[in-house]
């Protein structure tokens, strides 16, 4: 499967629509490893605020200035990470399978944005498109 450019989760979720922050999940069903397109993060980074983007995709100067590691999970590990946490994923260059399940939790004193989040995705998705930041490394495939 295709990758993730360079972005936050902040500037697709946390905007005067939805939650100022959130936390997100990720439960790995399978082996994420550099080959299969594990998750990169910019540890520290996410106390910089929203970085320079274009459509949610963090600027390629930005980018190239970010410190960069890889997490390497096994089925059944859970990362944790804030919404402002520089992160992306390359293409899955294996035979195998690299998926991962995402939680998203914002404060409840916020409020529940669950409908109003999907709302928005279907929205693009009708467009053409499946995220709402311009994120997506990969082509999308329509059922035959």
């Amino acid at each position: 499967g295709a990758g993730f450019l360079w972005h936050q989760d902040a500037t697709a979720y946390a905007t005067d629509d939805l939650a100022t922050r959130h936390v997100s999940a990720l439960v790995a069903v399978d082996a994420s490893t550099v080959e299969n397109g594990a998750l990169q993060i910019a540890p520290a980074a996410h106390d910089r605020g929203i970085l320079p983007n274009d459509k949610g995709v963090i600027r390629p100067d930005v980018a190239d200035s970010l410190r960069v590691e890889y997490v390497l999970a096994q089925p059944g590990d859970i990362v944790l990470f804030d919404s402002f946490l520089p992160h992306k994923s390359d293409t899955n260059t294996t035979d195998g399978w690299r998926r991962s399940a995402y939680l998203t939790f914002n404060k409840a004193s916020e409020g529940d944005f669950h409908a109003a989040y999907y709302a928005k995705k279907a929205l693009l998705m009708q467009k053409g498109t499946i995220s709402i930041n311009d994120d997506f490394a990969g082509n999308i495939v329509d059922d035959p």
